[in-house]
């Protein structure tokens, strides 16, 4: 079982409690349990429906310095996080220490130690490196399969993508360690129309498959949204970007309602601080005044909808008017 394999089972629970609990009540926790922290803004691939296309072209280079990230470590290691994730707006495997940063944090004791990629830099030294280095999981973005992968995810290919994920798993169940652990995901629209294809063959490849539901987040284009939407954010976790500018969410790309800036100030001081208790303020009003919180796609309607998969019975909670057009999408073209 996925859950029981990430081990460390009484840490998950209180974190678990604190995540969903916190928002709830409107609690101001003493400190997040979860920090991204982004190792590199930078990303090798144009993927069309991504929010990066949003982004202005001078803030979408970058990569973080190995001696603000120890500082933001070490600030986690003493207020007890949890867990990090390496990865937010850009590809993590990107920055050159990438290694040297799971390993820090890792022996500075924080538990759970992950990030989301898109795979394109796994090559065989590197995929040793990260199966030595103490990560607990990592997620792989894997649009679709073949063809509707290619168009997707270019310059990488499918059959390049699945080699390198092949050999992560045979070098890890070589070596008989558990971690990391394999996630896939891919975007609904993307397998929708054979989703029993996918989930048969990278429920053998991974450890775990995900369903991401689509979401419009490459335009501006209005959505509806929903009135039962409360935003959980501002009160489970803190955004770092790799130049040490914090944001009260993930879907901040742009770094519009920015709260602090570790190069002047403490997480600790961030968090209770008094952008950050502003903001909370008007997202608990279910203001959308904010400028990331007046495009977030998260506050959309959703529908539950149950599909077969394998003869299962899955249901996926999906957006109503969120939908990513991928048989127009090529990304080769751009």
């Amino acid at each position: 079982m996925y859950f029981l394999r990430r081990k460390n089972l009484f840490s998950q629970f209180k974190d678990r409690v604190k995540w969903f609990l916190a928002p709830t009540f409107h609690y101001v926790v003493d400190f997040p349990t979860h920090l991204e922290v982004e190792a590199a803004v930078s990303c090798q691939m144009r993927c069309p429906m991504c929010k990066r296309e949003q982004m202005p072209k001078d803030m979408k280079l970058g990569v973080m310095d190995f001696g603000l990230f120890k500082r933001v470590i070490d600030e986690a290691s003493l207020r007890k996080v949890y867990s990090i994730k390496l990865s937010w707006r850009g590809e993590p495997l990107l920055n050159e220490r990438i290694i040297d940063m799971i390993k820090y944090a890792k022996q500075k004791g924080i538990q759970d130690v992950a990030f989301l990629t898109n795979g394109e830099r796994l090559t065989p030294k590197l995929s040793m490196s990260l199966v030595e280095s103490g990560l607990d999981w990592m997620s792989v973005s894997i649009d679709g399969i073949g063809e509707i992968y290619d168009r997707i995810r270019w310059p990488e290919t499918y059959d390049n993508i699945i080699e390198k994920i092949k050999f992560f798993k045979e070098y890890r169940d070589g070596k008989g360690y558990k971690k990391p652990l394999i996630r896939i995901q891919t975007i609904w629209s993307a397998v929708k129309n054979d989703p029993d294809s996918y989930f048969k063959f990278f429920e053998r490849l991974g450890d775990k498959v995900y369903i991401i539901a689509d979401q419009q987040r490459f335009d501006l284009t209005p959505f509806k949204r929903s009135k039962r939407f409360k935003c959980p954010q501002p009160w489970q976790r803190m955004a770092i970007g790799w130049n040490g500018i914090v944001t009260k969410c993930v879907g901040d790309y742009n770094e519009d309602d920015a709260i602090g800036d570790i190069t002047k100030n403490s997480l600790y001081e961030i968090w209770h601080g008094e952008e950050m208790n502003k903001k909370r303020g008007l997202v608990k009003d279910g203001s959308y005044s904010l400028k990331s919180c007046s495009t977030c796609n998260d506050a959309g309607e959703m529908e539950e909808k149950e599909v077969a998969i394998l003869g299962r019975k899955i249901k996926l909670n999906l957006y109503k008017d969120q939908y990513i057009p991928v048989e127009n999408i090529d990304s080769r073209a751009q």
